[in-house]
């Protein structure tokens, strides 16, 4: 928003209306803001229509005038900001908010380094969001704000458990093996936004990403830049995209001012798991509580409690048939899920301190959020400080800077592929034990459905009670953000500015499982149930240096032109100790030096650096036709020094169409066309141009993996990776071209865009001979292809005096093509085993998935064995693509007086998620809800498959009784078991309200007898409804977290639904 003039327009607004005569009659009085920030607005103009009576606002935006009726229509109009007119239907108050005409402010954009341009300047695809509807969300991590609010841009969230992190893909995925996450700038300076599994993703818990630790409430915008020409001068760190946040700052009119706001909110389990609670423990219909996992036992209804017989596992006795003779009360359905699953909690409060004057101002906040989840004892907790200032020392000379400290802690459990989470454990227990009624025996020993029958011993998976009192993980993360920035103005058409940044972070992570648990993470080589830790410490380092010359200069009436000219250094340093053991020597001493199994120690320093000089310049004609045009050079010290310097760049063209052709209509209210071809890099990790030793490790006939040394005997291996000092960049060329056209004088917008990018050279590992001495190797090789098309548009539906409609909607349609690899041999990784594998096919959609599927005929029907059951295909088959076909994200507000609503609405259609959760455990054990069919008698749709027989090619009719050998594939029926993967794969389709809030501005005259300068509150709520045919919890989950294979559920923590209340108040 533009204030520099505001109170120059204030005096002389005061000084025309001093002559102006008030009419008799109805006094109202109230305050006019912006929508973009809520700040007031002084000097705004007021009239009442078809009279002379008129006046303007004060220095807090506050207004007073009397009327000649009830039924007046008032005008409020100002420089930069569209009029509104509103009917006062006797009202004594009458608050406003008036919206910024883009067209007359010449709408600035931050984009690379923090610069601003004009958006119709810019040839590339951008897209902001402002504070509002940031806040809109509730979401305490950043990455999930954006969530269905930016074409372009894919978020998924890795689980549900609070302090859970996140991934953002923008365009596709653009390298196989490198980075894929989009570079965080915070206030021009590049941030760390790491994502670390301590122990892997599949086992471990729902780890952080680092962008977690950033307060939502000190953000003012979020800028997103899609594309290579938007990011090219930020170079490899921006190939895969740029977000660019912007921070509060203090305001130079406002004078000083206290900013206070909390929020609390109850959050709940979204979603159980389907699970059936018919049938007990147990297998082919009979009871058995002894070590078996499956639920394929009796009915629950048909089982009683014997009262009489102690049972160590159940404390209300041994469970027999109802016609046993000492058959006691019924046994009862335990929902363990509603035992075990509680109502969480959130609270977030914010306070912020600004003032500032012509020449300095500063903006000091404190904030706090604690969040307890759905699972006990988990929890999280992030408190941050931030400090910034700035100060014109002279009309040449100007200094800011920032200071951001942040402190998070969690509490978290296990879930995934792992018999010692919370998660595999809740589900795997069947409805005839009670997990609740206790899971620890007198002697120490852990109580579990599995156990033994006299409780001497517990089989995997652990009690879920006992995994969060006995196992935690826990870290602790110490995080520092600041910058220092001079800016030299020599004249008023060159500016030399400088930066430097700085991010440290300190993270140390803790797991403890107790003796006595018996998930497979816990058990020591020897097979001891002794306990285990891990202690893990990750300390990252980066230092930004950015040096930029920038000039600007009408050179007549019809060109003008911008240069920029500058120097970048980035630095990282990243330094980590992981030690482990296991087997505890003295029980409850849970310290690595107190085991006695399994010692790992390892230490880890990885640094890298990029120097890079850069340029850009733009050149306009009549203030309509923009040609841009940027080149960086970059040395970077992850390559082979005969690679190490590259070049790449950019050149746009916008055309304003409406200026051009001097177009002035109340229909056309804007049109410009854009396009533009740029390219970008991408490193490898550090130390893969050389070939490196490894600690070596043996194995004994009690215990494998035993590191050197031994017995003071040292031992080293040459890493199985070749290293290769050919390597090169990856390369990423973007053609774009779209349009941004306004109607109806700006009430309708729309911004289309359509991309192509190729990213080649890619760096990927490849097998070689064993010949060699090595197995595998980096090299360049393979193409992968991102194409589509963005779409935003904008309207303002309705406004009709107290009431408005405004909505913003934004469409993505990405295809990500795989369309060469070395040697055309496809890329595999295993997602549950090889029975269902992530493929990089060339000429296929990146990770499409592959696995068991049925036996189909050239017509594409299900061929039947003679027994009555599908045949499964002897060749893995595409069962999937996770890749969306499109996504929608639809934003409306509605405001009606002094009541505001907003909500936004998710759509996700396509994108294929893999249920390992319901298949694998499901037909296994009995477990999902499907598994009710059980003893139904079926018969399949297909075609016989019988040559020789007499029903050979017939539709099938052969009925199949669906018992616990058919659901498990036992013989004929192994295609309906659960090694059939084609039946785990679901459509991951859906339409979601991801949130919705109330809010009510408390009226200024209320306010203002307060000490206040404003006040609202309201009620909110996240993930209220949700629509999706997938069969379980949520298809928005991926158990890999960034970086890996998408659309994996495997045993995955269950998102939140949450109801809350918002305060907030300004002195």
């Amino acid at each position: 928003m533009k204030k520099n003039f505001t109170l120059l327009i204030f005096f002389l607004s005061a000084f025309c209306m001093s002559g102006w005569v008030y009419g008799q009659g109805l006094t109202v009085s109230g305050k006019v803001v912006s929508s973009e920030d809520e700040e007031p607005l002084p000097g705004v103009s007021i009239l009442v229509q078809n009279t002379t009576i008129g006046t303007v606002t004060d220095i807090d935006g506050n207004y007073s005038i009397n009327v000649p009726d009830q039924n007046s229509v008032l005008t409020f109009s100002f420089i930069g900001f569209t009029s509104r007119t509103v009917r006062v239907n006797n009202r004594s108050t009458v608050d406003v908010r008036m919206t910024p005409d883009t067209e007359q402010l010449g709408e600035v954009v931050v984009t690379a380094f923090g610069l601003t341009q004009e958006k119709k300047k810019i040839s590339f695809s951008q897209q902001e969001v402002g504070s509002a509807e940031i806040n809109a969300s509730r979401e305490q991590n950043v990455v999930d704000a954006l969530n269905a609010k930016v074409a372009g841009v894919q978020v998924t969230r890795q689980g549900g458990s609070a302090g859970a992190g996140s991934s953002i893909v923008i365009r596709g995925i653009q390298s196989i093996s490198g980075q894929n996450q989009p570079l965080f700038v915070v206030d021009g300076v590049p941030v760390n936004n790491s994502f670390r599994a301590s122990i892997g993703t599949s086992g471990g818990v729902d780890y952080a990403n680092r962008a977690i630790d950033i307060n939502p409430n000190d953000i003012e915008s979020i800028s997103v830049l899609k594309g290579p020409a938007a990011t090219s001068l930020y170079g490899i760190q921006g190939a895969t995209g740029v977000v660019l946040i912007t921070t509060k700052k203090g305001s130079k009119s406002k004078g000083f001012s206290v900013d206070i706001s909390t929020n609390t909110s109850t959050d709940r389990i979204m979603n159980y798991f389907p699970q059936q609670l018919n049938y007990a423990q147990g297998d082919n219909g009979l009871y058995n509580g002894g070590t078996t996992f499956n639920h394929y036992g009796a009915p629950i209804s048909t089982l009683r409690y014997d009262e009489t017989t102690p049972f160590a596992k159940d404390p209300r006795g041994t469970i027999v048939d109802m016609n046993h003779p000492n058959a006691g009360p019924r046994v009862p359905v335990y929902d363990n899920q509603r035992l075990f699953f509680q109502n969480g909690f959130t609270n977030d409060t914010h306070v912020a301190v600004s003032a500032g004057d012509e020449k300095s101002s500063f903006y000091l906040s404190a904030g706090n959020m604690y969040q307890e989840g759905i699972i006990p004892n988990n929890n999280f907790n992030r408190t941050s400080i931030k400090l910034s200032a700035d100060s014109r020392l002279s009309e040449k000379f100007k200094i800011g800077g920032s200071v951001n400290y942040v402190n998070s802690t969690s509490t978290k459990f296990g879930r995934g592929d792992n018999f010692s989470d919370a998660i595999q454990g809740l589900y795997r227990t069947p409805p005839s034990f009670d997990n609740s009624a206790g899971f620890v025996f007198p002697n120490g020993q852990q109580r579990n459905f599995r156990g033994a029958l006299d409780g001497s011993r517990p089989f995997s998976p652990d009690n879920p009670f006992w995994t969060v009192n006995n196992n935690p993980y826990t870290d602790d993360v110490s995080r520092f953000i600041s910058f220092l920035q001079t800016e030299i103005t020599p004249s008023d058409w060159l500016t030399i500015t400088h930066r430097l940044g700085f991010d440290f972070s300190h993270d140390e992570r803790t797991q403890v499982w107790a003796p006595s648990s018996s998930g497979g993470a816990a058990i020591s080589a020897s097979g001891a149930l002794g306990g285990r830790i891990y202690e893990d410490t990750y300390t990252d380092q980066i230092l930004n240096s950015d040096l930029i010359l920038s000039a600007s200069k009408d050179l007549n009436e019809n060109f003008s032109a911008t240069f920029l000219v500058g120097h970048n250094m980035f630095s990282s340093e990243t330094s980590s100790l992981f030690m482990n053991g296991t087997n505890f020597a003295i029980p409850g001493l849970f310290n690595i030096a107190n085991t006695q199994e399994n010692p790992v120690f390892t230490k880890t320093d990885t640094r890298r650096m990029t120097q890079a000089v850069f340029s850009r310049a733009s050149l306009g004609y009549v203030n309509s036709i923009f040609l841009e045009l940027s080149v960086r050079n970059e040395w970077a010290s992850t390559l082979p020094a005969n690679n190490r310097s590259f070049t790449y760049g950019s050149a746009g063209l916008s055309v304003v169409l409406t200026d051009l052709l001097k177009i002035d209509s109340r229909t056309l209210s804007f049109a410009k066309l854009r396009g533009s071809y740029a390219g970008a890099g991408n490193i490898p990790p550090a130390f893969s141009t050389d070939t490196f030793y490894n600690i070596a490790t043996t194995g004994t006939r009690y215990a494998s993996g035993v590191r050197f040394p031994i017995d003071g005997v040292g031992g080293v291996l040459l890493s199985s990776a070749a290293g290769n000092n050919n390597l090169r960049a990856e390369f990423t060329n973007t053609f774009e071209i779209g349009a941004d056209i306004r109607l109806f004088e700006n009430r309708l917008g729309l911004d289309v865009t359509y991309y192509n990018a190729i990213s080649r050279d890619q760096i990927v590992s490849v097998p070689v001979p064993s010949s060699t001495g090595f197995t595998s190797q980096l090299t360049n090789a393979g193409e992968i292809q991102n194409k589509g098309i963005e779409a935003v548009i904008t309207g303002s539906v309705v406004d009709q005096g107290d009431f408005s409609w405004d909505m913003v909607f934004n469409f993505t349609r990405n295809r990500n093509f795989v369309v060469s690899l070395p040697n055309d041999e496809p890329i595999v990784t295993n997602m549950f085993g090889a029975r269902i594998q992530s493929r990089l096919i060339p000429g296929e959609q990146f990770g499409v998935f592959y696995g068991n599927g049925f036996l189909r005929n050239d017509d594409g029907e299900v061929l039947v064995n003679p027994q009555g059951f599908p045949m499964m295909d002897p060749e893995q088959i595409m069962v999937g693509n996770p890749n969306p076909d499109f996504l929608i994200g639809w934003r409306n507000n509605f405001r009606y007086k002094n009541l505001n609503l907003t909500m936004l609405w998710d759509v996700r259609k396509g994108g294929d998620v893999i249920n390992v959760t319901a298949f694998w455990m499901g037909n296994g054990s009995g477990v999902a809800e499907h598994t009710l069919d059980r003893n139904k008698v079926a018969v399949f749709r297909g075609i016989i498959e019988n040559p020789g027989g007499d029903n050979h090619g017939q539709v099938n009719d052969i009925p199949v009784t669906l018992d616990q050998a058919a659901f498990q594939g036992v013989g004929a029926a192994n295609s309906f078991g659960r090694e059939l993967t084609e039946r785990w794969v679901q459509d991951g389709s859906w339409i979601r309200l991801r949130d919705v809030t109330l809010s009510y501005s408390v009226p200024s005259n209320v306010t203002s007898r307060m000490g206040m300068t404003r006040a609202s509150v309201g009620v909110y709520g996240r993930n209220l409804l949700l629509f999706t045919n997938y069969g379980g919890i949520d298809p928005e989950t991926n158990l890999g977290g960034p970086n890996t294979a998408v659309g994996l559920d495997a045993f995955t923590t269950p998102n939140m639904r949450s109801f809350g209340l918002t305060v907030n108040a300004s002195f």
